[in-house]
């Protein structure tokens, strides 16, 4: 089953004084390790987006995804992106972007993950260390990530990410003759 939907969609972004790279693994994967990740870092500018666009969200068995087309707002037009979950799991999100950028990120709360950022330039290393995943977007149509970010020679930031989807109203057409 495939229907069209409207995003809205919400990002703050700000640079933290951190090294994702630099963190034990072991480290990364303790619980009780995400409350303090997450007060522990100082916070350095900020960055917002939002925007609302047009895409689709497709349930296919076991796995939903989002989809929708990026603009020149974010920074890369050109490209589009998935967000996939499954239905069992809606605590393990994975985003993919296609185009003039690609990625492949996964969000798992407590989770570092390492993923390739293509660019037309060359490609990056990062690491996504993900606080908080909140997948509503079956219940009340939201999905809320806040990770941290790095590219492996840059500074990290933070983000927080929102989706919210609404379906779209088909158009009614009627042939009342005006008098």
């Amino acid at each position: 089953m495939e229907k069209r939907i409207k995003m809205k969609i919400r990002s703050l972004r700000y640079d933290v004084e951190a090294s994702l790279f630099s963190i034990l693994a072991s480290e990364c994967e303790d619980d009780m390790d995400i409350e303090l990740f997450d007060e522990d870092f100082a916070e350095v500018g900020e960055e917002a987006i939002e925007l609302a666009t047009e895409g689709f969200m497709r349930i296919e068995g076991e796995r939903v995804t989002l989809g929708y087309e990026e603009s020149e707002l974010t920074g890369m037009e050109g490209s589009s992106t998935s967000i996939f979950f499954e239905l069992g799991d809606s605590g393990l999100v994975s985003m993919h972007r296609d185009g003039a950028v690609s990625t492949a990120l996964v969000f798992e709360r407590g989770k570092r993950h390492h993923c390739v950022y293509n660019t037309p330039i060359m490609p990056f290393e990062i690491c996504v260390k993900t606080i908080k995943v909140e997948n509503k977007i079956l219940i009340e149509g939201t999905l809320i990530l806040d990770y941290i970010i790095e590219i492996r020679g840059a500074k990290a930031e933070r983000t927080k990410f929102e989706i919210s989807v609404f379906e779209l109203q088909e158009a009614t057409v009627t042939n009342e003759a005006s008098v």
